[in-house]
């Protein structure tokens, strides 16, 4: 568990390749072992974990980072590790509730207030 965190500390869960097998290698554990640690730590699967945190990563970057939030939805989901904009908006959406360019709308709408 200590690894993980100092990974996620590390903002390992950026890379593209952040998957089950690749951190379990980066831990040197198996990916059976990594699987039930996250699963009974984090109460979700090894995907979801990697998405929520890839998620909040972009959450508090639209947040703190102006420069950020002229990214288009493509640049951004690259830039937090995710493949494509839709699987990225997708997965924004069901944790925010909003699409990524609403969310990014209401920052900048409240900073003018």
């Amino acid at each position: 568990m200590a690894k993980l965190i100092q990974l996620e500390k590390a903002n390992y869960f950026l890379r593209e390749d952040f998957n089950l097998q690749s951190t379990a290698k980066k831990i040197k554990t198996n990916t059976t072992y990594l699987s039930y640690v996250v699963n009974k730590r984090f109460e979700k699967s090894f995907s979801e974990y990697s998405n929520e945190l890839k998620i909040n990563y972009a959450i508090e970057q639209m947040i703190t980072n102006a420069t950020f939030r002229k990214y288009s939805t493509q640049a951004i989901a690259e830039t937090v590790g995710f493949k494509n904009a839709v699987s990225f908006a997708k997965s924004f959406n069901k944790r925010t509730g909003v699409t990524p360019v609403q969310f990014i709308k209401k920052i900048e709408k409240d900073e003018l207030v």
